[in-house]
């Protein structure tokens, strides 16, 4: 059985394209969940969705979207929203 042994500038290069691959796949999606929004306005989610106010207000009536309310401001997590869009994928 043979083993083959990198050069030093070989292993360099072969460390170096592993980890600007990895960086190019990860990091854009890494910056998006580091500065989206945690908490969405119902405005928000009506743009996220594409759809009417009323239909937002539907879906929290029918539970099908979990909400907080404090008073008379509601808001949306994110990840509940992007629950919501994954329930109809289709693979």
């Amino acid at each position: 059985m043979n083993a083959y042994i990198p050069t030093k500038e070989e292993l360099e290069e072969i460390v170096s394209r592993t980890v600007k691959k990895t960086m190019k796949e990860s990091l854009p999606e890494a910056i998006h969940k580091a500065t989206r929004k945690k908490w969405l306005t119902t405005d928000d989610v009506m743009e996220i969705l594409d759809c009417s106010r009323r239909h937002v207000q539907y879906l929290r009536d029918s539970e099908q979207l979990p909400y907080s309310q404090n008073g008379r401001t509601i808001r949306y997590h994110i990840e509940d929203v992007e629950a919501y869009l994954n329930q109809g994928k289709v693979q």
